[in-house]
């Protein structure tokens, strides 16, 4: 990939993030959340063209859902459930956006506005409800109120497409450190080496309801090798 070619569409991967926030922003007010909050490190004014979109989404009284499904469309390329990483009364979904040829992972976390607070680490995009703000930065707030009897996601093939997106992240950034964290597999094997064993792991998934899924994640990962060789 030459310099322009990557520039080119870590530029398309930025606007299309920025496209999708002002969709879910109009869709939500639409559907009647009382607040919408950004936060990861987007939502604290940093992160760079492979941060994910992470939000809170506050409902209000006639809130009528957010379904990313319809408002996407095909650009939708799967959605995962985790009831474990969702407040009391509320829900967390994770999707998979195809963005600029590459993809884009999307946390909407829907959270009773009877308990949630604004994260001393997020920004509003909106706030109707006027809520308190917490102290706290928003990794220690859902501890607080999680149902304790909530599951988690069995590891899929979706779920390992995650894996590997997180991981890519972290392979652009030239992070060794989280990216092991994030990925075991990944220990002791060189930044050089990363972007190999994210494609090895890409053609192990063989659903064919994923395929364009890992196309396009394996687009990221090529963006994310370029951009990590570049940083050197």
């Amino acid at each position: 990939m030459t310099p322009d070619a990557r520039d080119g569409q870590l530029g398309e991967l930025i606007h299309g993030r920025r496209v999708v926030l002002d969709r879910i922003t109009d869709e939500a007010h639409a559907a009647g959340s009382g607040a919408l909050l950004l936060i990861g490190s987007l939502g604290r004014g940093g992160g760079d063209a492979f941060s994910d979109l992470d939000l809170i989404i506050v409902p209000g009284p006639a809130f009528t859902g957010l379904d990313l499904a319809r408002l996407f469309g095909d650009k939708v390329l799967l959605q995962i459930e985790v009831p474990r990483n969702a407040p009391e009364g509320g829900s967390f979904h994770t999707a998979c956006l195809d963005v600029a040829g590459t993809v884009l992972w999307v946390d909407a976390i829907t959270w009773p506005s009877a308990t949630v607070a604004i994260p001393a680490d997020a920004t509003a995009v909106y706030d109707n409800h006027n809520l308190p703000h917490s102290p706290l930065a928003f990794i220690a707030l859902p501890d607080r109120h999680r149902n304790p009897e909530a599951t988690g996601h069995p590891p899929t093939d979706a779920t390992s497409l995650l894996r590997i997106a997180v991981a890519a992240k972290y392979l652009a950034r030239n992070d060794g450190g989280r990216l092991v964290d994030k990925l075991p597999e990944a220990d002791g094997v060189g930044l050089d080496a990363i972007p190999a064993l994210l494609r090895q792991m890409l053609g192990e998934i063989d659903d064919s309801a994923l395929a364009r899924a890992v196309s396009c994640t394996g687009a990221l990962v090529d963006l994310a090798a370029a951009n990590a060789r570049n940083s050197r």
